[in-house]
C-alpha cells in the first residue's frame, strides 16, 4: 500500500468514526450513501484483482463475509430511538467503533497471511474500501430494519392507549 493510499484510509476511517459518533435521522432514500461512496472510492482506485487461484478466492470470500457479519454485528448494536416529533435516529457506539476497526485490522491480517502463504491475492486498497462498503451497507439495513419495527411497534402500542 503506497503512503497515498494509506493516508486515505486513515482519512476515510476517521470520517466513518465521526459518522459514528454523531446523531443522524435513519432515512430509507439515504441509508446506503455512506457505502456507495466507500464502493466509489473504491473502484476509482482499482477495484480489487479477480482471484487466480483457490487460496486466493478463499481470501476474498472471507474477508467479503467477515464484511457482512460485522456489519450484522454493528446494525445490532447501534442505538436507535424515535424522537418525539416521530423521527427515527441512530447513534453508534463505542462496541460499532472498535467492530469498524477490528474489521479494518483483519483485513490488514489478512494481507499478512495471504503474504506468509505466497498467495498473491492481487489485494489492495480497493479491496479494503470495498469491504468497508460491504460492512457499512449491512449495517445502514439492519438500522433500518430495526428502525421500522420500532415505529411498528410504536403505532401498536399507541392504537391499544
Amino acid at each position: 500500500m503506497s503512503p497515498i493510499e494509506l493516508i486515505a484510509l486513515l482519512a476515510l476511517t476517521g470520517w466513518a468514526i465521526y459518522k459514528q459518533t454523531v446523531i443522524t435521522e435513519v432515512t430509507a432514500s439515504g441509508r446506503f450513501k455512506m457505502a456507495i461512496i466507500y464502493a466509489a472510492v473504491g473502484l476509482a482506485v482499482g477495484g480489487f484483482a479477480m482471484p487466480h487461484t483457490t487460496g486466493a478466492a478463499a481470501l476474498l470470500i472471507g474477508g467479503f463475509a467477515l464484511s457482512a457479519l460485522v456489519g450484522l454485528a454493528r446494525g445490532h448494536y447501534t442505538k436507535i430511538w424515535i424522537t418525539e416529533d416521530g423521527k427515527t435516529m441512530r447513534k453508534g457506539t463505542a462496541l460499532t467503533i472498535a467492530l469498524f476497526l477490528a474489521l479494518v485490522a483483519a483485513k490488514f491480517a489478512l494481507g499478512t497471511l495471504a503474504y506468509f502463504l505466497h498467495i498473491d491475492d492481487g489485494a489492495g486498497f480497493g479491496e479494503i474500501l470495498f469491504m468497508i462498503a460491504i460492512m457499512i451497507a449491512v449495517q445502514a439495513q439492519i438500522v433500518f430494519n430495526r428502525a421500522q419495527a420500532l415505529h411498528t411497534g410504536a403505532r401498536q402500542l399507541a392504537h391499544s392507549l
